[in-house]
C-alpha cells in the first residue's frame, strides 16, 4: 500500500491503485519478523501503546535499491501481523513489475512487485 493512502502500488489499469513515485513511501504487511519490545502474550492483539517494534530492523531493497525504513513493528489490534514502512529511494527503475525484498536476521522473503513512475 501507498503509505497514507488506500492505494495499492500496482499499475493503473484497475481502482484503487497507481504507480508509487521515488520519495514516496510504502507500507508492507507480513509475517514472522520475529522478536519484538513490548512483547504481546501470545494469541492477543499488540497495542498502539507502546507500539511492539521489532528488535531488528529490516533491510529492504526495492529494484536492487536499499530502502529507507522508518518502521517495523506489530499492527495495533492484530495478532502477529507486522507493518514495515519503506521510504521507495529515487533513481528505483520505473515499472510495473519492481521487486522488493524484505531482509531480516539474515533470511530474505520472497521477491513481491509493486508499481514505479
Amino acid at each position: 500500500m501507498i503509505t497514507g493512502t488506500q492505494l495499492l502500488a500496482a499499475s493503473a489499469s484497475g481502482e484503487a491503485r497507481r504507480p508509487v513515485a521515488g520519495g514516496e513511501s510504502i507500507t508492507i504487511y507480513c509475517t514472522g519478523l520475529g522478536a519484538v519490545s513490548n512483547q504481546p502474550a501470545t494469541g492477543f492483539a499488540a497495542q498502539a501503546s507502546p507500539l511492539s517494534a521489532t528488535t531488528t530492523m529490516p533491510i529492504v531493497t526495492i529494484g536492487g535499491i536499499m530502502a529507507q525504513v522508518s518502521l517495523s513493528a506489530l499492527v495495533p489490534g492484530a495478532v502477529g501481523l507486522y507493518q514495515v514502512n519503506v521510504q521507495v529511494p529515487a533513481g528505483v527503475p520505473a515499472g510495473s513489475a519492481v521487486p522488493v525484498v524484505l531482509r531480516i536476521g539474515g533470511v530474505s522473503s520472497n521477491a513481491v512487485t509493486i508499481a514505479v513512475q
